[in-house]
């Protein structure tokens, strides 16, 4: 009448403890409900169900371990028994320890990831648990080679699977931003089983998805531009410009990252400030194509099947919401600034809604627009740089002498650890600094010309090794007692620090000329000098290790990156010196009191959040981590700072610059923004 085996395998999902017990009642009325949605008749459920509570129960074992396969458990009284016919003997379905109910460690784990999500609704859930009884489907070596064959296809065509070019990931694409569901971000051993299963049914590869050059493909079409044609330079013709630019903190930019977008009169001089002309720089901004060119590459990507149709939904929508504002609403208002202000949220929760992993691709580019746009329209004085290397800010505000930053845009806060904002290098923090002799001290690379470790060679590079370690104590005196951080380190810690940096230095600097004389390019360079610097890394960075502690890391740059600097029981040499220059720069940059940062996040109740504050120059304020190695996809990156403000538990993930998201003790890769 019906596959048994289905009904007990459902019966198994179904109850708490994963094993069917048909003596307990619970489990009856739970199998009463299965043979109900099996279309079984009245008659013949009540007739099992009655057949079942007569039959089954408790047979005890006299001797031996009874018969081949049962699962023994032991009774109140210490007897050994086993589910069964009480009258023939004969082990009940539910207590032999077969394959076909207790299910497949790599299913059962597949199957808790979907259960325990956060992020599938109702309907995702139910289209999980049949993705489940497929791929349990896929695992069960009863099942037949038709059997195997109709469950993979199914997956395909319900459930869109595709892996990546690793063969580590599972995919099911109509789970939008949690396609990963039951492969995590980086893949699991489980994961490649699988796919390695479903290929090997199908006959051919399983089609490979790249998401991560779909988000970068999206995250570029975003990046907002308002036309090089409306841009306005250093050096300045306008007075007005003149001046704005002789306050602090603009006064310490240099001259080729001045610049602002603003919009031209006929004349092509600029109309200034931007306070008086609200509505024309508001209708620049909403020009930009950005927006327009977003969704045109949504729409794209829509049609390949690669991102749902509510992310272009979602856009329209909020472009559309745009437009009524500036045609019906007063401007400048502060109704017409709340209502911009309300659009963004919309998109970001109807765009978490479709596909969570499209906000983070889209909102870290449109972010500042919505923070610019909404106060143009409240009538504040406001510019967007020019430049895409202008330091630590993305927006110039004037009437505060205050710069914000929108460089803190977390999507995923509460689901995939706590996560920062796209970090800044520390060498744009310190381009800022008052002090001209500090804006110069951080480079971005191990290796760097003139930055060989991390930091000026300058602060810390002799004639010889001797030297180098004399200058690298002093180095460390000078930067600890201009914080009021001289007792850090005793004379003989910072001896030892000093020497193992110079002995670092001196490796480096071997493995280096044999390189320059090889006439390499620049990406074969940096490889090989990764290659043979991995056994001084492990060397000197274990000794670096052994000789600072917790509490001492934690004084320089805050306990909340106490962990960030060792990873795997090791501190690269230069990444200590890099930490020791950061803490003096962040503690004595007066400039960053005048910068504010905006942060834009899904919080853990899934409520978006929007908030600025203002910086500090507590190092416990930022999350600092390190980037030291250029390698082929980028160059380096040195200390990494994001401004979090919250003085909480230090970050598990951050945010990176080319849009990943990395695991800050491993420094590896976690998933796609």
């Amino acid at each position: 009448m019906n596959n048994w085996k289905k009904i007990l395998n459902e019966l198994s999902y179904r109850v708490s403890s994963g094993i069917p017990d048909l003596t307990n009642e619970q489990h009856l009325l739970k199998l009463w409900d299965i043979l109900k949605e099996e279309k079984w008749p009245i008659d013949a459920r009540v007739e099992l169900l009655k057949n079942l509570q007569e039959k089954i129960g408790k047979v005890y074992v006299q001797k031996g371990k009874g018969p081949s396969g049962v699962n023994l458990q032991v009774g109140p009284r210490g007897g050994k028994y086993y589910m069964g016919n009480t009258e023939t003997g004969e082990p009940a379905p539910e207590s032999k320890k077969d394959v076909n109910i207790a299910k497949n460690t790599n299913v059962k784990d597949f199957e808790d990831r979907i259960t325990k999500s956060q992020f599938l609704n109702d309907e995702q859930k139910k289209l999980g648990k049949k993705s489940i009884e497929k791929m349990d489907m896929i695992y069960d070596e009863n099942a037949s080679p038709e059997q195997k064959k109709e469950a993979v296809d199914w997956l395909i065509e319900n459930m869109k699977m595709s892996t990546n070019a690793n063969k580590k990931k599972v995919y099911f694409n109509v789970f939008g931003g949690e396609r990963k569901v039951i492969s995590g971000n980086s893949g699991t051993s489980k994961s490649k089983d699988l796919i390695q299963r479903v290929e090997k049914i199908l006959g051919e590869p399983l089609e490979t998805k790249d998401f991560k050059s779909v988000t970068q493909k999206i995250t570029t079409a975003a990046k907002p531009d308002l036309g090089s044609e409306n841009i306005v330079k250093h050096p300045f013709k306008n007075k007005y410009l003149q001046d704005l630019h002789k306050k602090n903190p603009l006064n310490k930019i240099r001259e080729n990252n001045t610049g602002i977008f603003a919009v031209l009169d006929e004349s092509g001089e600029p109309k200034l400030p931007s306070s008086k002309y609200s509505k024309e720089y508001l209708r620049q901004s909403f020009d930009n194509p950005s927006l327009k060119k977003t969704i045109e590459v949504v729409d794209e990507e829509v049609k390949k099947g690669n991102i749902d149709p509510g992310v272009g939904k979602s856009l329209k929508t909020h472009q559309a919401e745009l437009e009524r504002i500036y045609n019906e609403m007063k401007i400048p208002s502060e109704e017409s600034s709340q209502a911009i202000l309300e659009s963004y949220n919309k998109l970001m929760v109807d765009m978490n809604n479709a596909d969570s992993d499209m906000v983070g691709a889209i909102m870290k580019q449109q972010a500042e627009m919505a923070l610019y746009q909404s106060e143009l329209a409240k009538g504040e004085e406001v510019y967007l740089p020019s430049s895409g290397t202008f330091p630590v800010g993305d927006k110039i505000k004037n009437g505060g002498d205050e710069m914000e930053s929108v460089a803190l845009i977390s999507c995923k806060y509460g689901k995939q650890g706590r996560i920062h904002g796209c970090p800044a290098n520390s060498k744009t923090i310190c381009e800022i600094h008052q002090d001209e002799s500090k804006r110069n001290n951080q480079g971005q690379y191990i290796g760097e010309k003139g930055y060989t470790m991390l930091i000026n060679d300058d602060l810390v590079i002799g004639k010889d090794r001797n030297e180098t370690a004399q200058k690298t104590e002093n180095f460390i005196t000078e930067k600890l007692d201009e914080v009021d951080l001289g007792n850090t380190f005793s004379s003989d810690d910072k001896k030892k620090i000093s020497s193992i940096a110079a002995d670092y230095t001196t490796e480096l600097q071997k493995i280096q000329k044999e390189l320059e004389s090889m006439n390499l390019s620049p990406t074969d360079y940096y490889k090989l000098q990764t290659e043979r610097m991995e056994s001084v890394d492990e060397k000197y960075g274990k000794l670096m290790s052994e000789s600072v502690s917790d509490e001492q890391i934690g004084s320089l740059i805050g306990e909340n990156n106490a962990g960030n600097l060792r990873r795997s029981s090791k501190i690269n040499p230069a990444e200590m010196l890099s930490a020791i220059e950061i803490s003096n720069n962040i503690r004595t940059n007066e400039t960053l009191e005048s910068t504010e940062h905006n942060k834009q996040y899904f919080e853990k109740d899934g409520k978006p959040v929007f908030k600025t504050q203002k910086g500090t120059r507590n190092p416990d304020d930022w999350s600092i981590t390190f980037r030291s190695k250029r390698t082929a996809g980028r160059s380096g990156g040195g200390t990494q700072l994001s401004f979090t403000g919250d003085g909480g538990e230090r970050p598990e993930s951050i945010i990176t610059q080319d849009g990943t998201i990395e695991n800050v003790k491993t420094g590896k890769e976690e998933f796609e923004a």
